[in-house]
């Protein structure tokens, strides 16, 4: 089924009606990785769902409850935003297909707080930004202005709308639907001989003569059938949306099978904790078989036997479960790390994380070759240059290959976040404004952007090692200072080919 403006139009419709005067309970993410509301309304608590992804983006409502699990920065920054706001209006963008929900405090005192949450249900363009006032305050995927972004989508810049996408095929209409139409005819819902939905819209639609055409009330109720059925293909190729979902699969995978491992080592060491309970019972054991009747005692020393061989395998199991359970936390890290880095990434990004998080014997096989980009930089007024890497690659190209021993390595204490180098010419010291200024692009590029304040580690490069088998970016640090900063970006850092534009 095809989207355009005209359905997002009557979608905003039908959510306003539904859910106007609706509370926000909390936001979340799903497990199959869709961004989520759940929001009360006269008892009942339905989400609202958001697939910008799909080859399809839909906006779902459904019943269910959010996961209790780690959450992505943005999903963390609405859910700070939205939690107890009322949703006060649903609109959508003219001639877009852009879907607007609008939240406000209930507040009686005071200038009332209010947010926009604008999905933009784009094919392979899909987005969502929570904007204040019309600020970004956050994005799902954040990106600057360049050859191929005809405009910025990042925190303290005014939204902007995508650019008409000029060449993409019209529905086509028996009539052109008026706004009497939009909001109050029912649909028209086309589908196939097996049953299966073709397209819905407020008019009926031509070029679908084989197709059975019936009536229906609702959008809401329809969109949840397109998750059930076999995905068509995107309208506009949908390549690497396709990309990017596949590695957000695997991740999720990847995590659920490292969780269900965790959990195992866990248990067993809190039975290889116990092993002195083990021995002080078979020792109990042992005293007290001169108490027992002689029919009895063997039994007793057959049990004493059992608690002493657990004893000794808990005892040679506990250094290799307390190793066991280090690795996987560091495997936990590094897919958060992945995730985050998924979460940022640009068109360009996608494909080299996807060869990082695909299973062994698959990564083993022909890969193609990622294409040499101009690192991101900039230069602070003292004239010391900073580059900030864009995905796991280049983090690791920035540290291991163009940073020097002696330059000044930055990056986010405790998180996902990108590596800055700060590196002189003349080898001097760098200022305070400088190490300033770098720690800032660290922390604006890292997965705290949202914080008021990030505490940002550095060291110089020679302190900075490649953690063992581990995916590329992944290091140990040492001879590390700190410093608090606000993560911002007050030299305008961008890529050469994006400052000559």
């Amino acid at each position: 089924m095809r989207t355009d403006a005209i359905l997002i139009a009557r979608l905003a419709l039908e959510i306003e009606s539904r859910f106007e005067g609706a509370r926000v309970r909390d936001v979340g993410q799903l497990d199959d990785g869709r961004f989520a509301m759940a929001l009360w309304k006269k008892g009942r608590t339905q989400l609202i769902c958001a697939d910008v992804f799909a080859p399809t983006p839909l906006i779902t409502v459904e019943d269910g409850e959010l996961p209790i699990a780690a959450e992505p920065g943005f999903v963390r920054a609405a859910g700070a935003a939205l939690r107890g706001k009322t949703l006060t209006a649903a609109c959508a963008i003219k001639g877009e297909r852009i879907l607007e929900l609008q939240f406000a405090a209930q507040s009686r005192f005071g200038v009332p707080e209010s947010y926009e949450l604008i999905c933009e249900l784009v094919p392979r363009f899909g987005n969502i930004i929570l904007a204040k006032g019309g600020i970004v305050v956050a994005a799902l995927k954040e990106f600057r202005r360049s050859g191929k972004a005809a405009r910025s989508v990042r925190p303290g810049i005014a939204y902007e709308p995508p650019p008409a996408r000029p060449g993409k095929a019209a529905t086509h209409f028996a009539e052109e639907p008026s706004a009497e139409a939009i909001r109050g005819n029912d649909l028209y819902v086309y589908r196939d001989a097996a049953g299966s939905l073709l397209q819905a819209h407020v008019v009926p639609l031509i070029g679908l003569d084989d197709a059975t055409c019936k009536r229906a009330t609702s959008l809401i109720e329809l969109l949840p059938e397109l998750r059930t059925t076999p995905a068509a293909p995107s309208e506009s190729g949908g390549g690497e949306d396709k990309v990017r979902m596949g590695a957000q699969r695997l991740l999720e995978e990847r995590a659920r099978k490292l969780n269900a491992e965790l959990a195992r080592v866990e248990a067993a060491l809190i039975v290889s904790a116990e092993r002195d309970d083990l021995r002080a019972r078979g020792d109990a054991i042992y005293s007290a078989l001169h108490e027992l009747a002689p029919a009895e005692r063997q039994a007793a020393k057959d049990e004493a036997a059992a608690v002493f061989a657990r004893y000794k395998k808990a005892g040679s199991a506990a250094t290799h479960l307390a190793r066991r359970r280090a690795a996987v936390r560091q495997s936990l890290d590094e897919v958060e790390e992945l995730r985050w880095e998924l979460e940022r990434a640009g068109h360009d990004q996608v494909r080299e994380i996807l060869e990082l998080v695909k299973p062994r014997a698959v990564a083993a096989g022909p890969k193609s070759r990622p294409r040499k980009r101009v690192p991101m930089q900039g230069v602070t007024p003292a004239g010391t240059r900073v580059y900030v890497g864009r995905s796991p690659v280049e983090n690791a190209e920035l540290t291991f290959r163009t940073a020097r021993p002696n330059d000044l390595w930055f990056h986010a204490r405790g998180q996902p976040g990108a590596h800055v180098i700060l590196q002189r010419d003349d080898r001097a010291a760098p200022s305070e404004d400088d190490v300033r200024i770098a720690a800032e692009l660290a922390a604006l590029h890292s997965k705290g952007r949202n914080s008021a304040k990030v505490t940002v580690d550095y060291t110089q490069r020679k302190h900075v090692r490649k953690r063992p088998n581990a995916a590329p970016g992944l290091v140990f640090y040492t001879e590390a200072s700190s410093i608090a900063v606000e993560p911002r970006d007050s030299i305008n850092i961008a890529s050469p080919k994006e400052k000559k534009r």
